[in-house]
């Protein structure tokens, strides 16, 4: 549709100026014809009556008596004279009724039109008109006054040029019917493709939340049953089965962040930052898994600030710190950042085989892993995807550089941010030991059997007294039997219903508004604002158990503390 929409546009565009260079050219052609009409006049009144045989107009000379004194044999050829009426001397009022008799004087009263005529000739005014005559011929009637008094009258048969300006008319309105029809077709077509998008957004939104409910009741499972395991055999297995589900649920966010960001739901939040406290966490979250496959991770301190979405910048490095790390067998990954221009460019390298420059293009597509990779290094195929997506959305510059043997080096290059208004977020209360948690009453409601089973195994672990709902109606039945909970974890859909919802049934119940952690699958950002309006804890499923349990920490600490 957008190629013929721009063809039709074209065609549009050509013949307006097709008939815009015609009217030019005929306009041109009339004024030069005028100057030389003007010319002949004046010969002929001189005696030079032949000077006007050679003029492609029908012309007609009349002194200031308004008597017949030159004319060419194109005007009478135009208006089928008879030879006794043309002679000189002949009062051009008889020539006019001889034709007002033959209806040439167009419509309305002849009468009339006699005497508009032999006004403009008496006082010497300038006039152009046209007349279609009955068989279809189109005159253009332009009268001059001469010099040394009297009139000249030139009559030129515009007639192909008429049929040809209502041609490219026709044409142009028959254009301009295609492209609107073309372009509401197009508009159609683009709200059923922005639905069918929608509809796959929703349809991944909810196929992938449905996916991790059962993931994360699975590794939950794993981590209770981690702590009743001696035998180190049992434990490696135990890990492994965690690392697969890990990987399980890579693979399902990454999906969701594709499908988001091709739908335009991934909403920013660009601002001053510092990247010192990222650097801090990154190297936290990174040292270890290097440190694990014998690798060296360094990490240069900076002071500077970017303007950029804190979370989204935080994606896009750790998938670049992920993959050299997966790629790299021995040697070092490097974190650092460098002026560029008005910019600043953060680089990770690595001492990884290096990528040949034929892929340089194609790794950034989904689903795109290199073929020499070893089977356990590879990754989900949809990280680079997504850096490159979340770059372009936020209008930052990913580029790379690589030497085959030595290494690569990804960098993103974004504007500088004012150091004053970058400051470091205010730090959490340091945790303290899982005794913490020992004999602390806390409530999972969730309309998942397995997630609630699996939750309750594991906080009975950490020494947490458990109290489990599957909604509203033995929530409100339980909470009217039972004292009110240090913290509440609340998954957040229950059909119709949200958990903050139930969540205010169950508080009037109490008379009391224990600590929250809102649980979800939804990556709607309204969902985890929501939670920080109200002060609660927000947390992803699948659920990794230290990160439950370090915040169920920072909550009670912060209870304790207000």
């Amino acid at each position: 549709f957008l190629q013929q929409r721009v063809r039709t546009a074209r065609l549009r565009r050509r013949s307006r100026e097709e008939l815009e260079e015609m009217v030019r050219q005929h306009t041109a052609a009339l004024r030069t014809a005028q100057d030389s009409l003007v010319q002949a006049a004046n010969l002929a009144t001189l005696g030079h009556a032949e000077s006007l045989e050679h003029l492609p107009q029908g012309v007609s000379v009349v002194d200031a008596q308004l008597r017949l004194t030159a004319w060419n044999r194109r005007y009478v050829e135009l208006f089928r004279l008879p030879s006794d009426l043309i002679r000189a001397g002949r009062p051009i009022e008889d020539i006019l009724r001889y034709n007002a008799r033959r209806g040439l004087m167009g419509p309305g009263d002849p009468e009339e039109a006699i005497r508009r005529r032999l006004g403009h000739l008496r006082a010497g005014r300038r006039y152009l008109f046209e007349r279609e005559r009955a068989d279809g011929t189109v005159l253009e009637i332009r009268g001059n006054p001469l010099p040394g008094g009297g009139f000249v009258t030139s009559y030129a048969d515009i007639t192909a040029y008429k049929s040809a300006a209502r041609d490219l008319r026709t044409l142009a309105t028959t254009l301009e019917h295609r492209v609107e029809q073309r372009t509401q077709e197009l508009e159609e077509a683009k709200r059923d493709a922005e639905r069918a998008n929608r509809s796959k957004t929703r349809f991944v939104t909810a196929a992938v939340h449905d996916l991790q409910q059962p993931l994360n009741a699975a590794r939950m499972f794993v981590c209770a049953l981690h702590d009743r395991l001696n035998e180190p055999d049992s434990l490696e297995i135990a890990r492994n089965v965690e690392d697969s589900l890990a990987a399980q649920d890579a693979v399902l966010s990454s999906l969701l962040d594709i499908s988001r960001l091709e739908s335009g739901a991934m909403p920013t939040h660009v601002r001053d930052l510092s990247l010192a406290p990222l650097f801090d966490a990154l190297s936290r979250e990174f040292g270890i898994l290097a440190q694990a496959k014998g690798l060296e991770l360094r990490c240069f301190r900076t002071h500077a600030a970017v303007r950029s979405d804190e979370a989204l910048l935080r994606r896009i490095l750790q998938n670049l710190l992920s993959n050299a790390i997966r790629y790299t067998r021995r040697g070092a990954v490097l974190l650092g950042c460098r002026r560029s221009g008005d910019g600043l460019r953060i680089e990770v390298w690595d001492t990884g085989p290096g990528i040949p420059e034929r892929h340089w293009q194609e790794i950034f597509e989904e689903f795109r892993r290199l073929d020499d990779a070893q089977q356990e290094e590879r990754g989900t195929g949809l990280g680079l995807a997504i850096v490159d997506r979340i770059a372009r959305l936020l209008g930052h510059s990913v580029g790379l550089r690589s030497w085959l043997g030595r290494g690569s080096v990804f960098s993103l290059t974004l504007p500088i941010g004012d150091a004053a208004h970058g400051l470091a977020p205010p730090q959490v209360p340091p945790l303290q030991e899982d005794s913490l948690l020992h004999g602390r009453r806390v409530w999972c409601v969730d309309d998942d059997a397995r997630v609630r089973e699996a939750t309750r195994l594991m906080l009975e672990r950490w020494g947490c007294r458990v109290v489990t709902a599957g909604g509203a109606a033995d929530g409100v039945q339980l909470a009217a039997a039972s004292s009110p909970p240090d913290l509440v974890l609340l998954d957040y859909h229950f059909g119709e219903r949200t958990g903050p919802e139930i969540l205010r049934e169950l508080c009037m119940r109490w008379r009391s508004s224990p600590a929250v952690i809102l649980v979800t699958a939804e990556r709607d950002p309204a969902v985890e604002d929501e939670a920080r309006m109200q002060g609660w804890g927000f947390l992803l499923k699948p659920l990794r158990p230290p990160a439950l349990r370090a915040l169920m920490q920072q909550l009670l600490i912060r209870g304790e503390v207000h």
